[in-house]
């Protein structure tokens, strides 16, 4: 008995070997499926990115590399306005004498390819006077044979709102944004977003509105720029061709901004209603001038509740005081008084919190449009300037 097992394996020792075989067989043919998948997404990436730049190529005025590196000095720091997420924006002038901003993409950070395929995409078919206009695109490879990717706009003089919201910019005269200005740039942004959502011929998502993407002319009227995260939702007529169906929405890029909404997190679809929340908190930011980003705020409370726990009585308690000094000294002559003071915050900045509010509502089926929006903020103009006229003949008699 002893020999017989010493000559045959047990049926226990076959199991274990046919076991770990088919266990190696499974690795291996694992780790394979591994590689062609890994290598057929990176064959459909690479033909997926060729297929997008020739697109963008054939449909956009183009500028070279060497044309930009003439007129930014190489890019010199000295030129350097800005930088973003996803590259840096330099001044510069054309050969024909255009002021440009022109805004190069960093490739090597995570989403900026995307961003620069959405940005491309989404002013193709737009044109609105409260839009940021593209003069031209550079779709080329620098001196080194790497891609290079910069898009070439209007230069804002004025800079973005943002820097007259914190008082980084002022007037010649020294006096900063004013109610007035205020309630102009709001109407400008909205016209810009209606616009987009509703007669452009598709509808079209900004996703980032806040006061650093509007940007101020000499004339202080606004423009809405950095459609790095656009979304285009209901697709242009068919002789508008699209590159959407080759662009697809960065899954997982979350807004750094504290404006996020539930609609624009992990992995979920952009909407109007989203874009209609940022606006929101975009004319609560200008009317405080208070960033949502502030640490006084603490952990319980942040701008949308502090607003509405005070309106409309407690309203004069939020209000930058600074809005109503620098709209009496322009539009009062500086008559400082009961009324004046009265007018500028109950006729002018208490109704344009009253539509902030309604925009960032947290059901957004409940929040405002885009286009009510809009209309709420032109009659809230016709009135101050009605009630402005009547002032102005009691002053003077």
């Amino acid at each position: 008995m002893a020999c017989y097992h010493l000559k045959y394996p047990s049926h226990r020792r076959i199991l274990a070997i046919a076991v770990v075989a088919a266990s190696s067989v499974a690795v291996v043919s694992i780790l394979v499926l591994l590689v062609v998948m890994f290598m057929s997404r990176r064959y459909l990436a690479i033909t997926k990115t060729k297929a997008v730049d020739d697109f963008i190529k054939s449909n956009h005025p183009l500028i070279s590399y060497d044309e930009l590196c003439r007129v930014t000095n190489t890019f010199d720091q000295t030129n350097l306005i800005g930088a973003g997420s996803f590259g840096s924006v330099y001044k510069a002038t054309l050969h024909d004498g255009t002021p440009v901003a022109i805004k190069v993409f960093d490739l090597h950070k995570m989403g900026a390819p995307k961003s620069w395929v959405a940005e491309c995409e989404a002013l193709r078919n737009v044109r609105h006077r409260n839009l940021i206009k593209r003069v031209t695109i550079c779709a080329s490879v620098d001196f080194a044979g790497n891609d290079f990717r910069a898009l070439v706009y209007e230069l804002m003089s004025n800079g973005s709102l943002e820097d007259w919201i914190h008082q980084r910019r002022q007037h010649g005269n020294g006096a900063g944004l004013n109610a007035e200005e205020a309630l102009n740039i709001a109407i400008d942004a909205a016209s810009a977003l209606e616009y987009m959502h509703n007669d452009c011929g598709g509808q079209v998502v900004h996703c980032d509105i806040k006061p650093s993407n509007v940007l101020l002319d000499e004339d202080m009227t606004a423009k809405v720029g950095d459609f790095g995260l656009a979304r285009l939702l209901v697709p242009v007529q068919p002789e508008h061709q699209s590159i959407s169906s080759i662009h697809s929405w960065p899954q997982g890029l979350n807004r750094i901004y504290s404006t996020c909404r539930a609609e624009y997190g992990y992995g979920s679809q952009p909407s109007t209603r989203g874009d209609v929340y940022s606006y929101g908190v975009m004319l609560l930011e200008m009317i405080t001038g208070k960033s949502p980003l502030e640490q006084s705020f603490g952990a319980d409370m942040n701008l949308t509740k502090w607003v509405r726990d005070n309106f409309p009585h407690g309203s004069h308690e939020v209000i930058d005081q600074r809005l109503i000094s620098t709209t009496i000294d322009a539009c009062f002559e500086g008559v400082h008084n009961s009324c004046t003071v009265q007018l500028v915050q109950d006729h002018l900045l208490v109704p344009m919190m009253d539509v902030a509010l309604s925009c960032v509502v947290e059901s957004p089926e409940e929040r405002s449009t885009m286009h009510d929006s809009l209309l709420r903020l032109k009659k809230v103009k016709e009135t101050f300037w009605h009630n402005h006229s009547i002032m102005q003949s009691s002053l003077r008699g």
